[in-house]
C-alpha cells in the first residue's frame, strides 16, 4: 500500500517556519531537523497505526504469534518507504542550498561499509528487529496488548533508525562521486515500488485467507466470491492510489543532481489515450475490466477443480488493478519527472548566470 520514497516532505517544515517569518536566514542542519523530525514523527505514527489498524481489522482482532513475521514486515515496508530515496532528497537539500550543511564539511571524508546502509539491507535488519521485539511482547503479554504495544513503540524505532541514517547519507551524498546511473529507465525505478506495493498488500490482508468469509474452496464461481473479491480489490487499489498524491519531483531532481538518472529517465506517456481521459472515467472502465476478469478467473478456477492459497487468488484477483496502479504510477511521476527536469535545467542556468557576476 505504500511505495518508496513516499512520505518524503515536499516542503520543509522549517523552510515554512522561514518563509511564515519573513526572514531570508537559510536554517543550520540541527534548526531544520528539529522541526521536520515532529512532523516526520506524527506522520510515521499515522502510517502505522492505519497500517496496523487495517490488519486487525482484517483478523478480527485475534492475534497469536504467527502475526508477528507479518507485523514485523508491515513495520520494515514501513521504514523502507521513509529510507528508500533518502540520499536523493538530501541531494537535492545540498544543491540549493537551502539547509546549512557545514557541520557535516569538517568531518573526515570517507565512505565505509556503504551496503551495510542501503535501504534492502535496512530493511532485511529491520524485518529481524522488529520480528524479535513482537515475538518478545506476544510472549510477554497477551496478544491483543501485545499489537498495541507494537504499534506505540515500533514507530519510535522507525523514527529512530531514520534519525540516525540521515546524517549517514547526508555524508554519503557529500562524498559521492556522481557518476554511476543507477536508474537507466522509469521502469527499473517503478517496477521495484511495485513489488514494495504488492508486498505490504499482501502482509496486510494476509489474515483474511483464515477467515470463513474468504474461504471460497469450490464456489470461486458465484457471485459472493465475486463481489467480496471486488470489494477487497476496489479498496486495496483506492489506498493505493491514495499514497501516490504524494509528489516525487523533489526526489528525481536530487537523483538527477546524483547523476543517479539522466534527462531520458522518462521519455513518453504510455497509454496517452487512456490517460487524457478523467479519473473517473478511467475507474470506471476498470470496474467493468474487473468484474470480467474475476468471472474469468473463477470460471477457470472452477473448472480446473483446484484450491488456491488465498493470496495467490488474491494476486491473480487483483491483477487488474495491480496493472492500473502501475500505469497510474508511471503517469503520475512521468509528470513529476518533467517538472523535475525543467527545475534542473533553471538551476543550471542561475550557476551559470553567477558565474558571470
Amino acid at each position: 500500500m505504500i511505495f518508496q520514497g513516499a512520505f518524503l516532505p515536499r516542503l520543509s517544515t522549517a523552510e515554512k517556519h522561514s518563509r511564515c517569518n519573513g526572514s531570508a536566514m537559510i536554517p543550520d542542519y540541527l534548526t531544520f531537523i528539529r522541526f521536520q523530525d515532529k512532523r516526520n514523527l506524527l506522520f510515521i505514527y499515522i502510517v502505522t497505526l492505519i497500517l496496523l489498524g487495517f490488519y486487525g481489522k482484517n483478523s478480527g482482532f485475534s492475534f497469536t504469534r504467527e502475526d508477528a513475521w507479518c507485523v514485523s514486515g508491515i513495520l520494515a515496508l514501513v521504514l523502507y518507504a521513509f529510507i528508500a530515496d533518502l540520499r536523493a532528497y538530501w541531494a537535492y537539500k545540498c544543491v540549493v542550498k537551502n539547509v546549512d550543511l557545514s557541520c557535516f564539511l569538517d568531518e573526515e571524508r570517507k565512505e565505509r561499509l556503504r551496503f551495510l546502509f542501503a535501504p534492502f539491507t535496512v530493511l532485511a535488519g529491520a524485518a529481524l528487529l522488529f520480528c524479535g521485539l513482537t515475538w518478545v511482547l506476544f510472549s510477554l503479554v497477551a496478544p491483543g496488548v501485545a499489537l498495541v504495544a507494537v504499534a506505540m513503540v515500533a514507530p519510535l524505532l522507525i523514527w529512530g533508525i531514520f534519525a540516525l541514517l540521515r546524517p549517514v547519507y547526508i555524508r554519503q551524498v557529500i562524498v559521492s562521486a556522481r557518476d554511476t546511473i543507477k536508474y537507466r529507465r522509469i521502469t527499473g525505478y517503478l517496477a521495484v515500488a511495485v513489488v514494495m506495493s504488492v508486498m505490504m498488500n499482501l502482509l496486510t490482508i494476509a489474515p483474511l485467507g483464515k477467515r470463513a468469509e474468504f474461504d471460497f474452496y469450490g464456489q470461486y464461481f458465484t457471485l459472493k466470491a465475486i463481489i467480496t473479491m471486488l470489494i477487497l480489490c476496489a479498496v486495496v487499489l483506492a489506498i493505493n492510489l491514495l499514497f501516490l498524491r504524494f509528489t516525487k519531483r523533489y526526489i528525481f531532481l536530487g537523483h538527477l543532481f546524483l547523476n543517479e538518472i539522466d534527462l531520458h529517465f522518462s521519455q513518453a506517456l504510455p497509454w496517452r489515450s487512456l490517460y487524457v481521459k478523467p479519473l473517473w472515467l478511467r475507474l470506471a472502465i476498470l470496474l467493468v475490466v474487473e468484474f470480467a476478469w474475476l468471472v474469468l478467473v473463477g470460471l477457470v478456477v472452477t473448472l480446473a477443480g483446484g484450491a488456491l492459497w488465498f493470496e495467490a487468488y488474491f494476486l491473480l484477483c487483483y491483477a487488474p488493478c495491480l496493472a492500473y496502479y502501475a500505469l497510474h504510477a508511471r503517469w503520475k511521476w512521468h509528470h513529476d519527472f518533467m517538472m523535475s527536469c525543467d527545475m534542473c535545467l533553471r538551476w543550471d542556468e542561475i550557476k551559470r548566470q553567477n558565474a558571470l557576476w
